[in-house]
């Protein structure tokens, strides 16, 4: 573990760890323990904590924060605050990606910056926070990493539905059935999934995305066809 970019994490968190093997832990993947066995455990049980601990408090501040809202309204809302594109970029905010221990072909610059990496290193970190400071510290450490929830949600809203806007592009013109979507390719070790999938108007093939889920993928998809068609 590189000890400057343990601190940078730390500085960056705002929290300085009283058991820093949480933090160690919470950023060793899978992968490092391939080749060193020895090295303690990996972090997916703290992603699955961190991840319990996110949803509870993006859910909770949501739900002060906008009381006019109904259910689908803060669904929506929270899905955007907490999907892997918004999650690896607090990620890469903090460090992590610096920090992260990995081993075989995941410890490469491409391993380093893989959403779904950073992703899970981001609930992992949450998760050891929790268990070195408790419920009220974690929460005024996420509250402070996210900002401003506005600033993040107007940034990300049109952002995180280019399907929608892709369909909403092409709509008048060809109708509501155009678009198709299609997985071309998918491999990777289960921790480590890509996916590629194309979208066609009718026959013509508009763009072709990457992404860890089929999800993800069909979204790049899309994003490269609103950019190569015209306005």
């Amino acid at each position: 573990m590189n000890p400057a970019a343990l601190a940078a994490v730390q500085s960056r968190l705002g929290h300085e760890f009283t058991r820093p093997e949480l933090l160690i832990e919470a950023l060793t993947h899978p992968s490092f323990l391939n080749e060193n066995p020895g090295a303690g455990p990996h972090n997916q049980r703290l992603e699955f904590l961190g991840d319990a601990v996110l949803q509870l408090i993006l859910t909770t501040e949501l739900f002060t924060r906008f009381p006019a809202d109904a259910e689908g309204e803060l669904s929506r809302r929270r899905a955007i605050l907490a999907n892997g594109r918004c999650l690896a970029a607090l990620a890469r905010e903090l460090g992590l990606d610096q920090a992260l221990r990995l081993g075989g072909s995941e410890n490469t610059p491409e391993g380093r910056d893989r959403s779904s990496n950073l992703e899970d290193a981001f609930e992992a970190v949450l998760g050891a926070l929790l268990l070195d400071s408790g419920m009220e510290t974690t929460r005024a450490r996420v509250l402070a990493l996210y900002g401003s929830f506005d600033a993040r949600l107007a940034a990300r809203l049109g952002a995180d539905n280019p399907k929608g806007r892709l369909q909403e592009h092409v709509q008048p013109q060809y109708g509501t059935a155009c678009l198709r979507y299609e997985t071309v390719q998918s491999g990777g070790a289960d921790h480590a999934k890509e996916y590629t999938s194309r979208v066609y108007l009718a026959d013509r093939l508009l763009g072709e995305g990457r992404g860890s889920a089929k999800k993800l993928a069909e979204e790049a998809a899309a994003r490269v066809a609103l950019e190569t068609l015209p306005r």
